[in-house]
């Protein structure tokens, strides 16, 4: 108690509480339960702790007795904590519920001691580690009885189509969309109703697994990832909608993965609307900033390190030691700061609430006991529908602690694996899918190790990679038309030992491309914001924009059509070097037929954010020769969104789009033959940078039904001969006899052209030492490889 004194002294001693804060310090410095309760908060916590208990008292009157309760509250959690841990020890009434009957166990004594731990590295202090262990089995047991109960129209339990889902589904390729955008009615609306149409159209692709981008109510000031409620948004059909949708996709063997957007919120969720206006429950549930930021100079704090710009903010750790902070700044463009100054009324005085995306996206406290509940509850309603999958969204920022970048810490490692550790326990096929931007080896880090849960093998964190290095590298190779940067990554990816963990490759997304992983950035830069010219059927020939490059030249805005100058032979190339890639290929809606920059969305976009930024943020902050403009409002990333019509898709799969395709028959191959699965390829010789050449290995013993496959892709828009060593091929195959045979083909003529042929044809290589094959422009050949004598 005598430290916390001390540390109280020193706050008032270097300002750092105001009038109000001290006032109410003093009030009650007395009553030994205010103490016994501060001495749980470090330094930097106490001002935040202080407004809350205003707050309280605001509430209830005298807080005397609330802090007796406070006490009593948290005597409850541990000892309920204490009941779970020994329920493999002593009989108890947690043992039955934990150990349950024959095969019905809802955990057992391994993992148990697992989540405690977890829930103890998440946690600042002792007595919150006991509440979310509370939480978490408490929810659990919820999620459990929901998904027990959910019977569908077939007569099928959500139990039972659990058991037929294959462990390793998400190995398979996915397709990614937004409700509102993909496959659009006559009005040009998208909703639940027409995404089960769609469902048809990835049958037609060979796509069972569905991710879908956030479509919880929002006011769309950041596409959707500023959730104002969490539930589906009623103007795309609402929750029956969704489970309806949800049904159908189930009983057609689709899995779908969403998003988990739990970093932040809308200013608009009714949380931090409760916040506002004095609650001291929701007041609880964000992050504070130290008040003197507000003072603080940008231009002497801000850093422009190779492109991220980055603020280097003076604080206070826990023991009260000044610290510097680091912090990104991830919209740049419309602001410079990681604060949002917000009147709470009952305080009588502005707060500053800590955000690090748009402005009006506040950052929840994940190391809140109370949070975390929310976010259980959250998880199990959705487990509870059928979901498959999250995407952690933003995951490596979602814990802050003074004198760190703020990213990667160990607490943010334990809540992924928190996460998963109730997402398997409610259903163990459910995967997670980390969203983090960073390099192939860091990624790593989020797949954790390898263990088992409840009796399942898999890994303590990301089941699902989306590795963004591994796709700049795919667009740096196939827009600058040479495999060095392919081939340079993929050397330095190093082993995975995590079996059960796969990267995703999208070879575009909603997203903005980020520039940091880009070998020549600046020719990139001149590339994809340069022109080129296109031949439209109506209008002739037109000279056309391929991109938008911003956020201080380190993030890109262009659909991939363009980028490739709307060549469906470069388009088609494209998905093929896709699909050879070391991991498991991603499609963004649209991507297979050419979808081009939607530049009159981004401009309705863009006006729409403006009234939006303006709603949320006040005409303080928003107007002419404000914080924010309306040119500032442009948003690049909106250029690959924008609506596409269900009549489109399906025209063009009637009529035979290369694209479509060329899908559908690369993931029929894929499920023949497991070297189309593999991550296990050699890069072979074909005496030419603009030619990709690899072997592709199957897992186990090659034969006759799982051969290995040659892989030659002529990137350049020349006539081009692969001069391939007979003797390296023998010697990566270990065998002389080689037989070829062509599974598929892609030649194209003409930009707008490009042909699939399916047809299987013999060739076996002559006995010269050169094997060369010739290869039209943006053509690929995939030979299986029979080994020895036929």
């Amino acid at each position: 108690m005598v430290k916390k004194l001390k540390n109280i002294h020193r706050l008032i001693g270097n300002g750092e509480l105001d009038a109000g804060q001290r006032q109410l310090y003093e009030k009650y410095q007395r009553d030994n339960d205010f103490q016994s309760i501060l001495e749980g908060y470090f330094y930097y916590e106490i001002p935040s702790i202080l407004d809350f208990f205003s707050l309280k008292e605001k509430e209830v009157g005298d807080l005397e007795e609330v802090f007796g309760k406070m006490l009593k509250g948290q005597q409850k959690y541990s000892k309920e904590a204490k009941l779970i841990r020994t329920a493999f020890l002593q009989k108890n009434k947690w043992t039955k519920k934990l150990k349950g009957e024959a095969n019905q166990a809802l955990t057992t004594a391994t993992d148990l001691r697992t989540i405690d731990q977890l829930c103890h590295q998440l946690a600042k202090r002792p007595r919150d580690a006991d509440a979310m262990l509370v939480h978490f089995f408490n929810q659990l047991l919820k999620a459990k009885k929901q998904i027990k109960k959910q019977v569908f129209q077939d007569g099928k339990t959500l139990s039972e189509l659990i058991e037929e889902v294959p462990d390793q589904w998400y190995s398979e390729p996915w397709y990614y969309i937004y409700v509102q955008y993909f496959g659009t009615d006559g009005q040009g609306r998208g909703h639940f109703g027409q995404l089960k149409k769609m469902l048809d159209y990835l049958d037609t692709l060979g796509i069972k697994n569905i991710y879908i981008l956030p479509h919880y109510e929002s006011p769309n000031g950041d596409a959707g990832y500023d959730i104002s409620e969490y539930q589906p948004a009623k103007a795309y059909g609402g929750l029956k909608a969704f489970q309806d949708f949800m049904e159908e996709a189930l009983s057609r063997g689709f899995r779908v993965a969403t998003d988990l957007v739990f970093n932040h919120c809308s200013v608009e969720h009714t949380w931090f609307q409760e916040a506002l206006a004095g609650s001291s429950k929701y007041f609880n549930y964000f992050l504070k900033c130290p008040a003197h930021w507000q003072q603080l100079n940008i231009e002497q704090i801000l850093k422009d390190e190779d492109g991220d710009l980055y603020l280097y903010l003076p604080e206070r750790d826990e023991n009260g030691e000044s610290v510097i902070s680091k912090r990104i700044l991830i919209f740049p463009d419309v602001d410079q700061t990681v604060w949002l100054a917000r009147s709470v009324a009952p305080l009588g005085k502005e707060v500053l609430f800590y955000r690090e995306f748009y402005p009006f996206q506040v950052d929840m406290d994940i190391q809140e006991p109370e949070v975390v509940l929310e976010l259980f509850k959250f998880l199990g309603e959705e487990m509870a529908m059928g979901i498959f999958g999250k995407r952690t969204d933003a995951i490596a920022h979602w814990v802050k602690k003074p004198g760190t970048d703020a990213k990667n810490l160990a607490p943010t490692y334990a809540l992924q694996k928190l996460i998963k550790q109730f997402l398997k326990h409610a259903n163990p096929k459910t995967i997670i899918l980390p969203e983090v931007v960073t390099t192939s080896k860091l990624l790593k880090g989020y797949a954790g190790e390898k263990t088992i849960i409840n009796g399942k093998t898999t890994t303590t964190g990301g089941d699902a990679l989306l590795d963004f290095q591994l796709q700049a590298m795919l667009r740096e190779m196939i827009y600058f038309q040479k495999t060095s940067p392919f081939w340079t990554q993929v050397f330095d990816l190093g082993p995975n030992p995590n079996s059960t963990s796969v990267p995703l490759i999208p070879i575009e997304h909603h997203d903005e491309t980020y520039m940091g992983f880009i070998q020549e950035i600046e020719a990139m830069r001149r590339y994809l914001s340069g022109t080129y010219t296109y031949l439209d059927q109506q209008e002739g020939y037109v000279e056309l924009q391929r991109g938008i490059v911003y956020k201080n030249g380190m993030s890109v805005g262009a659909r991939y059509a363009d980028a490739l100058n709307r060549d469906l032979r470069k388009i088609c190339n494209a998905l093929f070097c896709l699909y050879m890639m070391p991991g498991v290929p991603v499609i963004y809606y649209g991507t297979e037929i050419g979808a081009y920059n939607q530049w009159e969305h981004m401009h309705d976009r863009q006006r729409d954010q403006f009234e939006t930024f303006s709603k949320l943020l006040g005409q303080e902050m928003v107007g002419p020769g404000k914080a924010i403009t309306i040119e500032q409002c442009e948003d690049p990333r909106e250029l690959q969104r924008g609506p596409i019509s269900a009549q489109t898709f399906f025209a063009k799969a009637k009529a035979h789009h290369p694209g479509i395709e060329l899908l559908a028959e690369l993931n029929q191959l894929r499920k023949q033959y497991s070297a189309l699965q593999s991550q296990l390829l050699s890069p072979i010789d074909t005496y030419d940078a603009s030619i990709l050449g690899m072997i592709k290995y199957p897992t186990g013993l090659p034969s006759k039904e799982n051969p290995p496959f040659l892989v030659l892709s002529n990137l350049s828009e020349k006539r081009l001969t692969a001069k391939i060593p007979v003797h390296q091929l023998q010697q990566k195959l270990s065998t002389s006899s080689l037989h070829f045979q062509a599974v598929l083909e892609l030649q194209g003529v003409h930009p707008q052209q490009a042909i699939v042929k399916a047809d299987p044809k013999p060739f076996n290589p002559s006995t010269a030492e050169i094997l060369e094959i010739e290869l039209s422009p943006y053509s690929a050949i995939l030979f299986s490889i029979a080994l020895g004598s036929r």
